[in-house]
């Protein structure tokens, strides 16, 4: 399926005006059924679209784990997808962790991946680096899984669908995810930081910055974060421990 498309476009440079060509990316709708209801509909980019369903589903606690689902169709050309779950759901203590994780768990103090700071330049070199849509479009957020190197690397018009397709990338391939790190090219926000909690990740690290809030519960819950990571530097913004200084 195509993720960008071409249009032209009036260019204008120090005031003089002229018809080029451009790439936009593809935005794309995608309705989420879940047991035969409407759930949401999502504007995402055309691809990996069962891993966006299931991880979506996953990080909202409709599902835990891979046998939850019963099954998982793509229909209307994309346009939709299907996702029949088993009919146990979640139970009050999982749905408080998903929306308020930092009241119900002692989280991740003495677990996760620790990485040089070589190994964090060298990572997000490899990030930034990957993205061919980005570099044509401008227009895409991107977020890893990556161990020695990038596992899985996914992009997406926004930033919490390419994260929510890792997360059912993990679940799909009953991937445990405790050992590897979160990249990702936007903010790192609260609910950042819930999503790489509930995927089982302690260590998130970002070429921009975290907000305040996002700090403050990756604090409360033992995670790394990781901001400003470009070229050289980056700044740790709590538990600095996961980082071999």
């Amino acid at each position: 399926m195509d993720q960008k498309e071409e249009r032209l476009v009036v260019s204008v440079v120090c005031g003089q005006a002229k018809q080029n060509p451009d790439w936009l990316a593809i935005e794309w709708p995608l309705t989420v059924i879940v047991n035969g209801r409407h759930y949401i509909t999502l504007l995402a980019s055309p691809s990996h679209l069962e891993e966006l369903a299931v991880g979506f589903a996953f990080n909202k606690g409709l599902l835990t784990a891979t046998g939850d689902i019963k099954s998982l169709v793509l229909k209307a050309d994309g346009r939709q997808a299907e996702l029949e779950l088993a009919g146990k759901g979640v139970s009050a203590a999982d749905l408080a962790a998903i929306a308020c994780p930092t009241a119900v768990t002692d989280g991740f103090k003495d677990k996760g991946k620790t990485l040089s700071p070589d190994e964090i330049v060298g990572l997000m070199q490899e990030f930034s680096t990957s993205s061919a849509l980005f570099r044509e479009t401008g227009a895409v957020h991107a977020a890893a899984l990556a161990g020695e190197g990038i596992l899985v690397f996914r992009e997406d018009v926004a930033r919490h669908n390419a994260i929510d397709k890792l997360a059912g990338n993990l679940i799909l391939a009953e991937r445990d995810a405790s050992s590897l790190c979160l990249l990702t090219s936007g903010r790192i926000s609260a609910e950042v930081v819930r999503k790489a909690f509930r995927m089982g990740i302690g260590l998130l690290i970002s070429r921009s910055a975290p907000t305040s809030l996002g700090v403050q519960m990756a604090e409360e819950l033992g995670m790394t974060l990781v901001g400003f990571a470009r070229e050289q530097r980056f700044n740790i913004y709590c538990n600095p421990w996961r980082v071999a200084i």
